[in-house]
């Protein structure tokens, strides 16, 4: 392993004390610490210690140094999760070595639907004002149903303030930041407040970016625009509560082409995304009824020119989601969840070209998750059983008659930490997960201008299955802490893309198969305190993904990586810096002809104040990613053919409240 491995990379947090009753302390700050509280595994407000399950957390500074024009690209740094990323605003979560419709994407709880078409859509969730992001690694799909296969990211934004005296309380807070890697501008504004129980929020965000920068020049046509907006407003009683909350999301991408098979692509995206969230609880005693509906909009539409004012491909989804989760009084030493979920999705093409018909999928979940502690055991367990539809009118372009498929799962969990909060302690997760195909499984038949090629579905899919099994150590100690997990993920009926046609940098098409997989991986994160001020952090991950049919390996799926961060820091508001880097092996194993670019190391700096004023705290945050400007092409990016990844990137970050 090359001596640049010892390099360091991004890690702990900077501390943020109250100094007032609206300033608390952040929660945990980096993203390779076990959490304090993880409710996305769970469902209920536990101890994250006491968890079988593989979680991460990101929060406080370790979240506002992380922040990316996408949800992959801003939880790319915690061991397990990686970016599939094209062109500076598509970054998909990849989680130990799945993704697109294997991740299930909340926004804040609520689930989302608008990456289930293919590896350029990404999850249009927004991040910049949340609170936290949370993630579940490995099969959630007791909690979740369809599509938690690989994991569950959670974007976890702020709760509604509240004035629990006679004064009315207003505040706001600021975000400016500045990309060089892309000339990308950004900016939050908040501004909330609250009379008594009721409380209230409006935010904005807006990032403009340009063509990214690399070592050998900008790549073509790779910016992106967005805008965010979002209103909520509560009411908080003693027994009641209950919160309504608007957002509307719109965004162009530009999408790259290599161009020597296509100069001068100038293709876009548009895409609006409009979500409605009504949730409210009802508590009595130790028990409390959790409802909530949702509604959300996706309408993306793709161009084959800057100017093109004609839709090639349009595809518009409308989702109706809503869930009860009844969290019962302790019996007889058990703690959990009974809850049922449903869902509609009423999906709609437009455009010039036809992909995948109209088309609706409905389903229904029964489940339970429960937890104990029997001496120095943290028991828990969980099943679910549902029901989806999927039915098409048809399509005579598509040479398609009304067709309709049913499909049934039923998922499980069971898992158990020794000596949870003891300094060394044992977790072993077995999780059982399924995934019901989509319309663009079963019925694609079209070019997708997004992906650039031309795809074919199978119309006879079976419901993949996975079985998962987690073993890891952890440690608390005043030298160490960190934790070091293995798991084996063996999925049944594994649906995937491959290319047919002429190999090549040009594929002729993209055709649906189905097969069996086994996925085996590691990951390890610790961090050692050298002084009162100084630590080292490191971690490492890597996965071996196989299609047990044909021996052959899976897609997209990311090389070994290995990080190290050495980072000072003072106590309370001050200053910090950090000096860290990161080294991805060469991806030995490819699908297909897939290119596996050389490894590649590179160095990144950080360094911040904070300042506490009247109002609240300050932080600035300059962080430099590439320090030396290497160039090199990652393995997770669909450009990687034709175009080096981001060159030296400055990234200068204000946060005040107000």
């Amino acid at each position: 392993m090359p001596a640049t491995l010892i390099a360091f990379c991004l890690a702990a947090t900077l501390p943020q004390p109250p100094a007032r009753d609206s300033v608390k302390r952040a929660a945990a700050d980096s993203a390779r610490a076990l959490p304090t509280m993880q409710v996305t595994a769970t469902a209920v407000a536990t101890d994250a210690r006491r968890i079988a399950q593989p979680t991460a957390q990101l929060s406080g500074a370790a979240l506002r140094r992380s922040q990316g024009a996408s949800l992959g690209e801003t939880l790319e740094l915690i061991p397990g999760v990686r970016s599939l990323s094209m062109t500076t605003g598509i970054g998909k979560p990849v989680i130990r070595g799945l993704t697109n419709n294997r991740v299930v994407t909340l926004a804040n709880g609520q689930r989302t639907e608008t990456q289930q078409w293919g590896h350029d859509h990404s999850p249009n969730v927004e991040s910049a004002d949340a609170e936290r992001l949370e993630v579940v690694k490995g099969p959630a799909s007791v909690l979740y149903g369809s599509d938690a296969l690989g994991g569950v990211v959670n974007v976890v934004r702020r709760r509604l303030p509240s004035a629990e005296g006679p004064q009315d309380v207003t505040r706001g807070r600021l975000s400016v930041a500045y990309n060089s890697a892309n000339l990308s501008p950004s900016a939050t504004l908040v501004t909330e407040g609250a009379r008594g129980s009721f409380g209230w929020r409006l935010s904005g965000t807006g990032r403009n970016a340009r063509d990214l920068q690399t070592p050998g020049g900008a790549v073509f046509n790779t910016g992106n625009r967005t805008g965010y907006l979002e209103a909520a407003t509560g009411w908080h009683g003693t027994r009641h509560d209950v919160e309504f909350t608007a957002s509307s999301r719109d965004e162009t991408i530009r999408i790259a082409d290599d161009p020597i098979t296509s100069p001068g692509y100038d293709g876009r995206q548009r895409i609006r995304t409009q979500r409605l969230t009504l949730e409210s609880n009802v508590r009595y005693g130790a028990q409390r009824l959790q409802l909530q509906a949702g509604y959300e909009d996706n309408r993306r539409a793709e161009f084959d020119g800057a100017t093109t004012p004609d839709v090639t491909l349009g595809l518009r989804s409308r989702t109706a989601t809503a869930f009860a989760h009844w969290h019962h009084a302790p019996w007889a030493g058990f703690t959990g969840v009974i809850g049922t979920a449903v869902q509609s999705t009423q999906f709609r093409t437009f455009g010039n070209e036809t992909l995948i018909p109209d088309n609706r999928t409905q389903s229904a979940g029964l489940y339970l998750l429960e937890q104990r502690t029997l001496g120095d055991w943290s028991l828990s367990g969980g099943a679910r059983y549902d029901l989806r539809s999927l039915s098409t009118p048809g399509n005579s372009v598509l040479q398609l008659a009304p067709t309709s498929r049913r499909f049934d799962a039923a998922t499980g969990t069971l898992g158990a930490v020794y000596k949870a909060t003891s300094p060394v302690s044992l977790a072993f997760n077995v999780a059982r997960g399924f995934r019901a195909p989509s319309a663009s499984d079963l019925f694609a038949n079209g070019f997708h201008e997004g992906t650039r090629a031309f795809e074919i579905g199978r119309a006879d899919l079976r419901v993949e299955t996975s079985v998962n099994t987690d073993l890891g150590l952890r440690l608390r100690t005043a030298r160490v802490s960190g934790e070091v997990t293995g798991y084996v993920n063996r999925i049944s009926d594994y649906i995937y893309l491959a290319p047919v046609g002429m190999p090549g940098r040009a594929l002729d098409s993209l055709e649906v198969r189905q097969g069996d997989a086994r996925l085996v991986g590691i990951e390890a994160a610790f961090t050692v305190p050298l002084t009162s001020t100084l630590s080292f952090s490191t971690s490492t991950d890597m996965v071996h993904a196989t299609n047990t049919v044909d021996r052959t390996a899976l897609p997209f799926v990311p090389p070994m990586r290995a990080t190290g961060a050495l980072r000072w820091e003072e106590k309370g508001p001050g200053k910090s810096l950090s000096l860290s880097g990161e080294w991805n092996a060469r991806q030995s194993r490819t699908f297909r002809d897939d290119l596996a670019p050389p490894a590649w190391a590179v160095l990144h700096a950080s360094a911040g104040f904070s300042r506490l004023t009247s109002r609240g705290l300050v932080h600035v945050d300059l962080s430099v990613r590439n320090l030396t400007n290497h160039r090199y092409r990652d393995f997770m990016s669909r450009y990687k053919e034709f175009a080096d990844a981001a060159g030296r990137a400055i990234v200068l970050r204000l946060s005040t409240d107000l």
